[in-house]
């Protein structure tokens, strides 16, 4: 039986466009565990708000890296683990760009890669390149001023930082686009498709 971690923000967690949380058979994690089946254990640990390695004064516990050791460490040994953060890297008070959120995504892999007091092996990485973000309404819209054409960025940086690191990647802006109803969240056909291209990714891996 392979452990499949997933550690990501809302986009994982499964937060509904406009607010609310999706049933947790609409959530991609549990859809890609239904593809894989039952005999291996897929894990949601996405969390509104994460970021891949900064502090946000407004929100506690959501720096991803800080949290990371310990998430491998609880649901250990983890077989592979799909990263897919930055998205909120982009919020305007945070004034970093693609290119930070994909370095950020590197201190993720190596810290995934350290030595461990239990001696679990690292495990296999999959890189996940978020979404391009659209034109976010509400109150996203002032979180995230200057975060569209940062985002467009994405594909190319975490590629380079895939590539680097021997990851699998995977570009979500290639197979989907954030719901219209607020610029940045999945739709349940977005959590589908998603759950359906890791699975293309990851079959031969376990």
């Amino acid at each position: 039986m392979a452990t499949i971690l997933c550690y990501g923000d809302s986009l994982t967690w499964g937060r509904v466009p406009n607010g609310g949380r999706y049933p947790k058979h609409l959530r991609w994690p549990t859809i890609l565990n239904d593809l894989l089946g039952q005999q291996h254990q897929v894990i949601n640990f996405g969390l509104p708000g994460r970021t891949t390695i900064w502090n946000d004064p407004f929100l506690e516990g959501r720096n991803g890296l800080e949290y990371l050791q310990a998430a491998l460490e609880t649901f250990g040994p983890v077989d592979i683990l799909i990263l897919m953060l930055g998205t909120n890297d982009l919020k305007r008070h945070f004034h970093i760009g693609a290119y930070e959120a994909a370095k950020g995504v590197e201190k993720l892999i190596e810290k995934s890669r350290m030595p461990n007091d239990n001696d679990f092996p690292a495990p296999t990485l999959v890189v996940i390149a978020p979404p391009n973000i659209l034109s976010p309404i509400g109150s996203m819209a002032e979180s995230f001023d200057g975060a569209i054409e940062k985002s467009q960025h994405f594909h190319q940086y975490y590629q380079e930082v895939a590539m680097r690191n021997q990851c699998i990647f995977l570009n979500a802006a290639g197979v989907l686009q954030p719901s219209d109803m607020d610029g940045v969240h999945l739709d349940t056909q977005d959590n589908e498709q998603l759950a359906h291209s890791i699975y293309s990714l990851i079959k031969t891996e376990i």
